[in-house]
């Protein structure tokens, strides 16, 4: 049997954090090790449990979330951070994407989808509102200088495009005909690479400096 993902519930709404923290705990697969309501208990308790993942509010009485998933990442970079907030704003989601979150749901998300994004996170997948994803990249597709060479293979360039629809590592697999293991083992490289957290960071990254182009939908 596998190990239980061990999470970290942090928001500053005690009946939330504890109402969620119900829920993830009933979970055969996961375990919640510690909730907390402050920047500073999202650090130190990050630091102390060592969760895989950490569930946080973007607004805390001592500060921003996103200030603490920097630090999280910072001191423990394994850890994978999911915003969980009901502010959608686009300057804290880029900031959000830029400290190395893995995803970034709203508050009015289903429960199965707060349970499906610990998984997703826990095996390093993004996950994010397809709608958030367009806000997120929009006004970005030209670059505002001319684009530096790519660090990137065409393989790996090819799978951060697919990357940037939003898709998982599976649906990459499929759609470049590779297995599950070849496409995390580009995703890893892409990473390191690009020197990013997340594959959010990592496609917000080269849609800025023009190394993939994002595919523009048709208005409705």
């Amino acid at each position: 049997m596998s190990p239980r993902i061990r999470v970290l519930v942090v928001d500053d709404h005690a009946v939330f954090c504890d109402g969620l923290a119900t829920i993830l705990g009933v979970e055969p697969d996961i375990e919640v090790v510690g909730k907390g309501g402050s920047v500073h208990e999202a650090v130190q308790s990050a630091r102390i449990l060592e969760p895989d993942v950490v569930l946080l509010d973007v607004h805390m009485p001592d500060g921003s979330g996103v200030e603490a998933a920097a630090l999280i990442k910072k001191t423990r970079p394994q850890t994978q951070v999911v915003i969980l907030t009901s502010d959608e704003d686009e300057t804290v989601l880029r900031a959000a994407v830029q400290a190395g979150v893995t995803g970034y749901l709203s508050k009015h998300e289903p429960a199965a989808t707060v349970v499906q994004a610990v998984r997703s996170a826990a095996h390093g997948e993004a996950l994010i509102a397809p709608y958030m994803l367009a806000r997120l990249l929009h006004g970005m597709t030209q670059p505002v200088r001319p684009a530096p060479a790519s660090p990137l293979t065409p393989r790996e360039l090819a799978v951060l495009t697919e990357l940037s629809q939003g898709h998982d590592n599976a649906t990459v697999a499929r759609a470049l005909r590779m297995s599950p293991n070849t496409v995390r083992t580009h995703v890893q490289n892409i990473l390191a690479k690009m020197t990013v957290h997340s594959k959010l960071e990592a496609v917000s990254k080269a849609v800025r400096e023009g190394w993939i182009q994002i595919e523009q939908k048709p208005a409705a």
